[in-house]
């Protein structure tokens, strides 16, 4: 298949542009940069979308690109969703807010945050075209993502930092492990599916001790109140890095026959 993907270049999009093209389908950018791979389009310059996707002739439109606001990506969802293939859209976790002990499964969006809404606005285009959510966890491998950030942390304060309650949990996946996720999604996903890739459930406190470890320290954790976390790290982020979450992807292992097996968060830190 021929498969567009937006936000090829990012954390999460470029492995699943490797995932991708290791799984025999012909890998298409969308390039900001009239000198970038693939074809000339920006999410942000509506008048460009179409002509794109008229270049391109994608038979799987995959959207691994940051927000750019509630008004622009829902106007986009509508001029991707109008081409007629099929549309993979990453949300994320963080507008869920905190689930309690109860795993928040793969139901339906709710609510009127700009991630509930755009979710909303993807699953409505089915089954006129094959849509589909996929909500990853917090991501890592590669010493990329937040939980490389924390080692950051750990080296510049001297030990490892943890935003909030030691019993905060955390929902994550291994950034290859989501690239397999993608590939069975855009290959055999049915319309309207809501998947969660999410691997394993830790806490954030363990993380910290171990991206303390990984910064030469002996595996130390503190706690770093939100209040005093969001003076540098910003109001939202700091709140969203506190909220304790539990996730199910039983419905997901099932349907997509996705098996996560990379190492662990911890292991991949101290490894």
């Amino acid at each position: 298949m021929r498969v567009l993907i937006i936000g090829s270049t990012g954390y999460i999009g470029s492995a699943v542009a490797s995932a991708v093209a290791a799984a025999g389908h012909e890998v298409i950018p969308l390039s900001r940069r009239e000198t970038g791979p693939g074809v000339l389009g920006d999410l942000a310059r509506p008048e460009t979308i179409e002509p794109a996707l008229r270049e391109a002739r994608p038979d799987v439109i995959v959207h691994a690109a940051h927000p750019i606001g509630a008004a622009a990506d829902l106007a986009a969802i509508d001029r991707l969703s109008a081409f007629g293939a099929a549309l993979v859209y990453t949300s994320g976790i963080w507008w869920i807010g905190a689930t309690g002990d109860t795993p928040f499964d793969e139901r339906q969006p709710h609510g009127n945050s700009d991630r509930a809404r755009v979710e909303a606005a993807v699953l409505a285009a089915a089954p006129t075209i094959r849509s589909v959510v996929i909500r990853p966890g917090i991501v890592y491998g590669h010493r990329r993502g937040i939980p490389a950030e924390m080692v950051e942390w750990a080296g510049r304060f001297g030990v490892g930092r943890y935003v909030g309650s030691p019993g905060t949990r955390w929902p994550v996946v291994h950034v290859e492990d989501l690239g397999d996720l993608f590939v069975a999604a855009i290959e055999r996903a049915e319309p309207g599916a809501v998947l969660h890739g999410v691997g394993e459930t830790v806490l954030s406190s363990d993380v910290a001790a171990a991206a303390d470890r990984a910064a030469g320290g002996a595996g130390r954790a503190e706690a770093w109140p939100v209040e005093a976390a969001a003076v540098e790290l910003g109001e939202r982020y700091a709140a969203n890095l506190a909220l304790d979450q539990v996730l199910s992807s039983t419905r997901t292992r099932s349907s997509m026959d996705w098996h996560p097996h990379r190492p662990g968060l911890v292991a991949d830190l101290t490894g």
